[in-house]
């Protein structure tokens, strides 16, 4: 096997704090080269539009042969899956394979889960227009939570729905044709964006108007708490760290409360507007969508502190490129600029539903969890604890030792294969014993 077929993560030095690190395109990592495809496959370009009129596409892939009666769906709540990296191998395995957009593609300042979830009906429905009989959901990485809610909802009696998301704008869930999978596959999981959130707010933040103004005592990066100079390894007490996760759920509380007094004076506003006179201050509020500015958003201790959870990572965090401060003040940040309504609906820890550790206990439909031992983000025991509590009678878990979060194989790792391969193997072997692809 060559070291370019092993998928390795490019050897490079560890980057200095404020050196940006060469690293591939950033949505490369995700999408398969047309070289894998088999010989014959078919891709078809196709429109998708929700019922509430929001616009989204994706690429349906027939492999060569006759037409396949099973498809497997790739959906992210920001991402491009349309050329998701597991499709050849599924394809070549004669599954079809349908990789969607949604109406957040690349800009999640004012996505909201509860709409996308309306994308992914519409085009779970469209497949079934076109004769598919069995419907895979396949959800990677933030896919995971996104899919595992929809099936959720979706093997729900339509009164049974969530009525409103977190931030209190009515779903109309019950109104919505949600056919249900028949299978679900978490692929490379972490908890969910929230969760995700929840773990890596800084709480040394005491300010989110002025977020340089920090306090010492919970500053992960404060050397008197246990830091050492990135790329080194560092170690937190436990009892610091029991004070800081306790002061991550205050931070993410203070935000929450922020949220919901947007949103409330902007309905204020919009009850109160005098729609014959646009030029008062109230008539602006009407109209402006409040946003929240948020930073420190990486900075779990984990990141630095191979101790904590401790797998078969390198240091520091897929969201960071680089040292952790990068990813929590630089302008590539993860939840950087977001409406009140986003904050609530996906990124917030103690408000959001759509999360894999939420909408794990409700699925019922057999289940198969791939998890890559050397995620940044998400780990062992975490994957491990969110598994045991999935109800479904029929479930998998298998770990892929070594194993980047987008299944590249890590520097330095003591094993010589593909992480995306054997996923591949792992995934259409067990689909083989429980569906017939045609």
């Amino acid at each position: 096997m060559t070291a370019q077929s092993r998928y390795r993560i490019p050897d490079l030095p560890l980057p200095e704090l404020f050196v940006a690190p060469e690293r591939l395109a950033r949505g490369s990592v995700n999408a398969y080269r047309m070289d894998q495809l088999p010989e014959g496959t078919q891709r078809e370009f196709i429109d998708i539009t929700a019922t509430d009129g929001a616009f989204s596409f994706g690429l349906l892939h027939l492999p060569p042969g006759p037409r396949p009666k099973t498809v497997a769906v790739f959906m992210h709540p920001r991402e491009n899956q349309s050329r998701q990296y597991l499709s050849p191998y599924l394809l070549a395995a004669g599954y079809a394979v349908w990789g969607q957009t949604s109406r957040a593609l690349n800009n999640d300042s004012d996505m909201v889960h509860e709409e996308v979830v309306k994308d992914t009906a519409a085009g779970i429905r469209m497949l079934k227009d076109r004769g598919f009989e069995k419907i895979v959901l396949i959800g990677s990485s933030g896919g995971t939570s996104l899919l595992s809610y929809y099936q959720w909802q979706a093997s729900l009696p339509p009164e049974e729905r969530h009525t409103h998301g977190p931030h209190g704008t009515p779903t109309r869930f019950a109104e919505e044709d949600m056919p249900p999978a028949d299978f679900y596959i978490a692929l490379a999981p972490h908890a969910g964006e929230g969760m995700i959130m929840l773990n890596m707010l800084d709480p040394a933040v005491v300010d989110e108007s002025n977020p340089t103004a920090i306090d010492p005592a919970l500053d992960m990066f404060n050397p008197a708490n246990g830091y050492q100079p990135f790329p080194e390894p560092s170690k937190y007490d436990t009892e610091w760290l029991a004070t800081y996760r306790e002061a991550q759920r205050a931070r993410a509380h203070r935000l929450d409360v922020i949220a919901r007094t947007l949103i409330a004076d902007y309905e204020e506003a919009r009850q109160a507007v005098d729609r014959e006179n646009l030029g008062s201050p109230t008539a602006r509020r009407a109209l402006m969508s409040p946003f929240m500015s948020i930073y420190g958003t990486v900075a779990n201790p984990a990141h630095t502190d191979p101790s904590i959870h401790p797998n078969h990572r390198v240091p520091g965090s897929i969201f960071s490129h680089g040292h952790p401060l990068r990813g929590s003040f630089g302008p590539l940040a993860l939840g950087r600029i977001l409406t009140a309504r986003a904050w609530l609906s996906t990124w917030s820890g103690l408000s959001a539903r759509a999360e894999w550790t939420h909408a794990a206990e409700h699925i019922t439909v057999p289940t198969l969890v791939v998890a890559p031992m050397g995620d940044t983000d998400a780990y062992p025991e975490e994957q491990e604890e969110i598994y045991s509590r999935i109800p479904a009678t029929d479930k998998t878990f298998t770990g892929l030792p070594h194993a980047h979060h987008y299944l590249f194989l890590l520097p330095n790792a003591p094993v010589d294969y593909n992480p995306r391969e054997k996923a591949g193997e792992i995934v259409t072997k067990w689909l083989g014993e429980r569906v017939d692809a045609s």
